[in-house]
Formats: structure tokens, C-alpha cells, sequence
């Protein structure tokens, strides 16, 4: 009995810091499984749980984040990380949504090239546009080894300032914000397949044109060969274009989360 009253102060002394890190964690949990920048769905779960707990301890250690004060029993605290939950997947879901549009620009181009087969065939191991893959790890890199990384984890950290532990509610006004920012991803996505769409087509107009000025030229078979060809070499000498145009859209992920967080007070 002993060494259980020496054991239980102890206890009592570790449970608001044990409370304050599954909270700080139940809003950095999602946002590592949806974004690619904290991991995605390529890391092994455990090491986005390692790195979850690092920083959720370090959030609550150095940044100074504590129990919110409403934390008073258990059930208040399944409310609180509930809604930390939901904070934390809206959060994932903006911080990826310059990668989602990097990789529906990478299909919209393989679309109008007609080389969304290529990803099909049993040898590639894949059924992932070639394309998209492609601008998907292009702007990966980017991102990671650039600032576009440091300025994404600021803001994630600075969301605990914004909207402290339980704060947040979800409004109308937040999903029309989220609803705008998922229209830019597709605007973006959109644009970047933009050029190669119009190659493509132009393509396909040039050979109707010679079909009728010559009909006796078989031209039927040349066009997707054309099309498969000019796109690529249009891929290959605009890529800096396209990774500028990425990487530029990323960088605007800080001010997306600080705007929706300053909606959901």
C-alpha cells in the first residue's frame, strides 16, 4: 500500500502532460496520414506515429501547449479530441492539395496524349498516370527540400495559436472556404494540363485538315503517335514551368490554413 501511495502523486503529476500530447496528437494524426509532407500514404505507419509523438511532445515541452481548461473528465475530453480530429483532417486535406492537383494536372495530360495506358500494363506495376506520378514526386522533392516544408509545419504549429485545443468549430463558412480551396486545386490542375491539351487537339485538327486536302493519305494511324510524342517533348521543355507553377501553389498552403482557422473561431 506503501509504494502505491508514493506511486499515485506521480501519476496525478504525468496526467495533464500524458492529456495535452493526445490531444496535440489527435490533431497532428491526420494531417501525417493525409499529407505527403509529413509522410502520406507512402511512410510506414509507424513512422508517422514516431513522428507524430516527437512533435506533439515538442509542441507541448517547448511551445508551451497545455490541457484546455474544459478538459475536466473523461467524457470532456472525447469531445475535445473529436473535434481535434476534425480540425486535423481538414488541415491534411488542405496541406495536400497541391499535391492532389500535381497529380490530376499529370492525368489531364495523359488523358489528351492517350498514353493513360501506359500506367495499365502489367509490367509497370502500377496503374498510376505516368504523368502524375511524375509531377506528384516532382513537387514532393520540391517541396521538401525547399520552403515550402518549413512554412507548412509553421503554420500547422501556429494553428494551436490560432485555435487552441477544443476551440474550433466547424461552420458554414469553413467548408465553403475548404470547398473554394479544392476548387483552386482543380483550377490548377486544370492549367497545367492546359498546354498539352491544346497541342493534342491542334494535332488532331492538322491531320483532319490534311485527311480532307488528301484523302487519299492514311493518317488515321499517326495521330496518336503524334500526340504521345509532341506531348511529351512539350512535358520536357516546359517542366520548370509546371514545377513553378506547383511549387507556387504550395507555397500558398500557410495562408489557406490561417484563413480557415481564423473562420472556425
Amino acid at each position: 500500500m506503501s509504494a502505491w501511495s508514493a506511486l499515485v502523486p506521480a501519476v496525478d503529476a504525468l496526467q495533464p502532460h500524458v492529456v495535452a500530447v493526445a490531444l496535440i496528437g489527435a490533431r497532428l494524426v491526420p494531417v501525417a496520414f493525409l499529407c505527403p509532407l509529413l509522410g502520406g500514404s507512402h511512410a510506414p505507419t509507424h513512422v508517422k506515429l514516431g513522428l507524430v509523438l516527437t512533435l506533439a511532445v515538442f509542441l507541448h515541452v517547448a511551445a508551451g501547449v497545455g490541457v484546455p481548461p474544459g478538459a475536466a473528465n473523461a467524457f470532456d475530453f472525447v469531445g475535445i479530441a473529436f473535434k481535434e480530429v476534425l480540425l486535423g483532417t481538414t488541415l491534411g486535406l488542405i496541406a495536400s492539395l497541391p499535391f492532389d492537383a500535381a497529380r490530376m494536372g499529370g492525368r489531364f495530360i495523359d488523358l489528351f496524349r492517350g498514353s493513360s495506358a501506359e500506367a495499365a500494363l502489367p509490367m509497370a506495376g502500377t496503374r498510376e498516370a505516368a504523368t502524375g506520378d511524375a509531377l506528384y514526386h516532382l513537387l514532393l522533392a520540391l517541396a521538401a527540400t525547399g520552403v515550402v516544408m518549413p512554412l507548412t509545419l509553421g503554420a500547422l504549429f501556429k494553428s494551436y495559436t490560432l485555435a487552441p485545443l477544443g476551440t474550433f468549430i466547424h461552420s458554414e463558412a469553413v467548408g465553403l472556404q475548404a470547398a473554394t480551396l479544392v476548387g483552386g486545386a482543380f483550377a490548377t490542375g486544370l492549367a497545367i494540363g492546359a498546354p498539352i491539351a491544346g497541342a493534342s487537339l491542334a494535332v488532331d485538327a492538322g491531320l483532319g485538315l490534311a485527311s480532307r486536302a488528301a484523302p487519299g493519305m492514311n493518317l488515321q494511324d499517326t495521330g496518336a503517335p503524334l500526340r504521345i510524342l509532341g506531348g511529351g517533348a512539350i512535358v520536357w521543355l516546359a517542366i520548370g514551368l509546371l514545377a513553378a507553377r506547383l511549387q507556387d501553389f504550395a507555397g500558398t498552403t500557410p495562408d489557406a490554413v490561417h484563413a480557415l482557422l481564423a473562420l472556425g473561431k
